[in-house]
Formats: C-alpha cells, sequence, structure tokens
C-alpha cells in the first residue's frame, strides 16, 4: 500500500460511500438498514479514502461539529488508515470553525478516539443494539455536584517548601521556518538544537530509528520540552518509529513513560519486520524542520529548520514505514 487519499465528496452519486457503510454497519455490526440511512446524510460533508485506487473507508462531518459513520472495510484494518481518515476531518472541521467536535463512539473503540484528543463526555448508553458514549474534542471541563462542607475551625497548617521545576528554556537563534542555513551536530549541540526545535513545533514531531536516539532523546530537557508542548498547544502529536525495542527504552526519562502518561497524544510503533530499516536517523518537526543522523552511531549530523523539499521527501518515506508497523506488544502495559 502505497498511495493514500483522502477526498470530500457528493452523497449522491457516489455509491462507494454506501457500499463501505452497508459492508461495516448494515453487513457486519448488523445494524438495521432503517437506522444507518438518516435524513443527515443528504446536508453532511461526506469524505472518501482511497487506498490504492480501492475505496477503504469513509467518515461523514454534520454543520454542527458532529463527526460518524467512520468505517474502513476489514482487508484495509490494521494501517493506520483509520487513524490518518479521522485527522483529515479534524483538520476540516478546524478550517470550517467548528468546535467542539463530537462523536458517538461504540465502546471497543474509546481507545482509538482517546489517542486522537477525544474525551469521554457521557454515560454508556445503546445505540442499535451497541453500547456507546459521547465523546468530545477538544476536553470539555466536567461539572461536579456541589458539595456540603462543615469547617472543623481554625487550625495551623505546616507544609514543607516545595522545590520549584525549572522548565527548560531555550535561547538558540534559529526560528522554524524561517532559518535554512544546514547547522552542523554533535554530542556537545544535539541536545539544545533538538530541544529548540520541538518548542517551536505546533502539530507534528516525528522521530524515525528512535532506538538510535535514546542518547538524545531520554534526556530529561527533551522530554521536559516535549512536556511543554504536549501542555501547551493541543494539537501537537508525537510519532516515534522504532526498528526494534531497546532493553533500556522504558528507562529513565523515556519516550515509552511519555506514552503512558499522554496516550492520545504520542504513539510509538515499531517497523514491519519484513522491511528493512534505513541507516539515518531523523527527527521532522512540521512540514519544514529536519534533524538528520545519516550515521547514527557516529552521533554527528545536521539540522535545518526550513528545509520544506526535504521534509515533504522524509515525511513520505516516515509515512510509509508508520502506516505498515504495529503497537510493539513490550510497550503495550504503558498503554493501559
Amino acid at each position: 500500500m502505497t498511495d493514500i487519499r483522502i477526498s470530500q465528496v457528493s452523497w449522491d452519486g457516489t455509491e462507494a460511500l454506501k457500499s463501505i457503510r452497508q459492508q461495516v454497519f448494515v453487513d457486519e455490526q448488523q445494524v438495521p438498514a432503517e437506522l444507518e440511512w438518516d435524513a443527515d446524510d443528504a446536508s453532511a460533508t461526506h469524505f472518501l479514502l482511497l487506498a490504492d485506487d480501492e475505496p477503504a473507508g469513509t467518515a461523514r462531518l454534520l454543520a454542527d461539529g458532529h463527526i460518524g459513520r467512520v468505517a474502513i472495510l476489514p482487508q484495509w484494518r490494521g494501517h493506520g488508515l483509520g487513524e490518518r481518515l479521522m485527522l483529515h476531518v479534524m483538520a476540516h472541521a478546524e478550517a470550517q470553525g467548528l468546535s467542539p467536535l463530537i462523536l458517538s463512539a461504540q465502546v471497543h473503540a474509546l481507545p482509538f478516539y482517546e489517542r486522537l484528543g477525544f474525551t469521554v463526555s457521557s454515560d454508556e448508553y445503546m445505540e442499535a443494539g451497541i453500547p456507546h458514549r459521547e465523546m468530545r474534542w477538544p476536553a470539555t471541563e466536567v461539572d461536579l455536584p456541589p458539595i456540603d462542607f462543615i469547617s472543623p475551625g481554625r487550625f495551623d497548617i505546616h507544609n514543607p517548601a516545595v522545590e520549584s521545576h525549572s522548565r527548560y528554556q531555550s535561547e538558540l537563534p534559529q526560528q522554524l521556518g524561517v532559518d535554512g542555513e544546514l547547522v552542523e551536530l554533535d554530542e556537545t549541540n544535539a541536545v539544545d538544537h533538538l530541544c529548540h526545535l520541538i518548542l517551536q513545533t505546533r502539530r507534528n514531531l516525528r522521530l524515525y530509528h528512535a532506538e538510535l536516539l535514546l542518547w538524545l532523546c531520554h534526556r530529561s530537557a527533551v522530554i521536559d520540552c516535549l512536556e511543554q508542548r504536549i501542555a501547551s498547544e493541543s494539537r501537537f502529536q508525537l510519532q516515534v518509529l522504532l526498528h526494534q525495542v531497546p532493553a533500556n527504552f522504558t528507562q529513565g526519562h523515556s519516550l515509552a513513560q511519555l506514552l503512558h502518561r499522554f496516550p492520545s497524544r504520542v504513539s510509538i510503533r515499531q517497523q514491519h519486520t519484513e522491511l528493512s530499516a534505513d541507516p539515518q536517523a531523523y527527527c521532522l518537526a512540521d512540514d519544514t524542520g529536519l534533524l538528520m543522523l545519516p550515521q547514527p552511531q557516529t552521533r554527528k549530523g545536521f539540522i535545518r529548520y526550513h528545509s520544506r523539499d526535504q521534509v515533504k521527501r522524509w515525511q513520505g518515506r516516515f509515512q510509509e514505514l508508520w502506516d505498515s508497523g504495529q503497537s510493539p506488544p513490550a510497550l503495550r502495559r504503558f498503554q493501559l
């Protein structure tokens, strides 16, 4: 699978939409046909995902921000297509100014939508005989019932002094998307430049051959910068692609710990075992930043803060390997 396309299509005349939903919802999940087809289809925005020019998935978006009818055909599951489809729909909705986004998720699919940043906003309910829960993006605050409190009277409180945690701040001058000069990297400056790159990333940070970058990525400063972006930028997503999972991958300040703490914002996959690993290790920041170690064992390389053409080329290769990758069994407990 090399060619993935997602397009906006009309309801009338696009038989692939109805065919996919018929197979997934009516035939596979036994949803009554009279419930599957409703009046909202005529006014909804519909999306069709093609994999190698074959219809593989669909979704719809209503004018009030409701996302629904998300379906991937059985033969195309396990390749990350559902995630790509949802991210496309969410980006379209965001561009239209729709917020919040709401969906009715089957209970078994809650972890999938949580990885995309959705949070549960209702109790469980039945729909078409299948348990569901409403989910929203971005997260909404939950109203808690008032509590009665009776004061026990005056008393002294003595709290020990708490040391404030100093967050990493970069003083480097380069600007992501602006400065295209090549900066050579080695062990003396690589951490500072990676931190500087992370703190400017708005949407996507992708790490390839991450096991060869542990000397760099598992520094407390780097983890701190990733935590800052996750906390301050609601769209930030970290994708980590490994060829092998090293024994020390979960130790100390680690990407695995980030996966455990932020499962909706951090994704880690292992490259398909039948695919050979590229020799390079690299980091891609949004659509313009590139940190490259051509020979990772030397711990030397370069960084460009503005190299759109190079990033586009490596993004294509990364996505190809990402789509065929799987969640490493050794890390599944971190997602519980």
